[in-house]
């Protein structure tokens, strides 16, 4: 007998051809779905990247592709990030008085504010004033503030 190929540790097992079907299809399905849990259980822990990321369906259309045709954002995410696509943001610490952005939802153009207070790493949101209009300082995600380069 043949001794099995060595496999690297970020490959999931070897799949086959029956199996590699079903479970296109299923990730096919999740991603019409936007089933993330569905999705993961194919891409993540069935089949490697090298093999899911060039399945395509009858039209032609990839799953990252038919993902973002169809508004499917959870299972773009999931996706994305397993293809190497999106990187999360490092959590950086606020000082008081430091000039920021906020790039809110649904606006276009960001918005110049204020740090009022020291904002370690581990806050989820940040205590700001806004440079135009009359608000009061209020908190906002920090997920929504850059850090100005200037």
């Amino acid at each position: 007998a043949l001794p099995a190929p060595e496999t690297t540790p970020e490959e999931a097992p070897a799949v086959s051809l029956p199996d590699e079907a079903e479970l296109r299809a299923k990730a096919f399905r999740a991603v019409v779905k936007d089933d993330t849990a569905s999705l993961a259980e194919v891409i993540v822990d069935r089949v490697p990247n090298s093999v899911w990321s060039s399945w395509q369906n009858k039209a032609g259309k990839d799953l990252l592709t038919l993902s973002e045709e169809r508004g499917s954002s959870a299972a773009y995410s999931l996706l994305a990030k397993a293809l190497g696509l999106l990187k999360e943001r490092p959590r950086e610490s606020y000082e008081e008085r430091e000039a920021v952005w906020v790039l809110l939802a649904g606006e276009v153009q960001p918005r110049r504010a204020t740090v009022q207070e020291d904002t370690p790493v581990e806050a989820d949101d940040v205590l700001l004033e806004y440079w135009d209009g009359d608000e009061p300082a209020s908190r906002v995600d920090r997920c929504f503030v850059l850090k100005s380069c200037a």
